[in-house]
């Protein structure tokens, strides 16, 4: 076999690679030069209500983001799991538990209404709305009724000090712990009743205690629920001198916390009312 000595020129084929699409361009470094760029449906930028929460003006996302959870909610996975077995009573439980994470929502304390209205105001319209009653200081008539039909200022006014709260009428079974925060900054405050709401426990009362003990004179919580660390955190109220209670019955831890607190506190009077259930079983 002959070889040629003759050079021989290889050439390799040119190719050029055109670009025809008119969108951006998709390298991660030009992006990265670029920034984020604000998003666009249809030629128009993304409403700002329909923005990510963390997207929106004026909102940072933490540096403990990396601890939220990425991964949907458990309840909702274990609701639709359910589904194939879902009865009428799971959905009558489910609309309870709805309903009780709403009335526990609108109960929390609102910084921004106390800073447009005061802590007097803002109390008078938080319980006005709620079914309640309110006394202001040197005055005997009683502001209750809705607040569409009361007259009441919608911003700070000097000269409103609420003295006393009627709770007893308190809509959806009562006031809870979270609704206690609203009497913060009652400093007149001397005459609270919470008969028959049966959300006040030891919590309660404990926070009641650390609010307004020490101008609370008279306090009714007749029918609430009441164990021997709620006659503990009734001692803290220095300014107390009458309580009105459920009759303890035979449970003697709470006969012996009363009789201690009447000990500890020889200027209060103490008053007993029996329960309406025990009066129905002795007859």
């Amino acid at each position: 076999m002959a070889h040629s000595l003759r050079q021989n020129t290889i050439y390799r084929p040119l190719r050029i690679v055109r670009y025809y699409c008119q969108g951006e361009p998709n390298s991660l470094y030009e992006k990265h030069e670029r920034g984020e760029q604000p998003r666009k449906v249809h030629g128009q930028l993304y409403p700002e209500w329909r923005k990510p929460w963390h997207k929106r003006e004026g909102e940072t996302i933490s540096k403990i983001n990396i601890f939220v959870e990425k991964n949907p909610n458990m309840k909702i996975l274990s609701a639709m799991q359910r589904i194939p077995t879902l009865t009428f009573g799971n959905v009558k439980d489910w609309w309870k538990e709805m309903k009780e994470i709403q009335e526990i929502e609108n109960q929390k304390f609102l910084p921004d209404r106390v800073a447009a209205l005061g802590s007097n105001l803002a109390a008078i319209h938080f319980f006005t709305y709620r079914h309640c009653s309110v006394r202001l200081k040197d005055s005997k008539e009683w502001i209750s009724g809705d607040t569409k039909n009361v007259n009441l200022p919608s911003t700070f006014v000097s000269g409103y000090f609420v003295e006393a709260v009627d709770c007893s009428k308190f809509h959806f079974n009562g006031i809870r712990y979270e609704g206690i925060k609203n009497l913060t900054g009652l400093n007149f405050l001397k005459w609270l009743s919470l008969r028959n709401n049966k959300f006040i426990d030891v919590w309660c009362l404990d926070r009641l205690a650390g609010q307004n003990g020490s101008s609370l004179e008279f306090l009714d919580i007749v029918g609430c629920n009441i164990c021997v660390g709620s006659i503990f955190a009734l001692s803290r109220m220095l300014s107390l001198k009458c309580l009105v209670l459920s009759d303890p019955g035979d449970n003697i831890e709470l006969q012996a916390a009363i009789s201690m607190l009447e000990e500890d506190k020889p200027s209060l009077l103490i008053k007993t009312i029996p329960n309406p259930e025990s009066e129905n079983n002795s007859d």
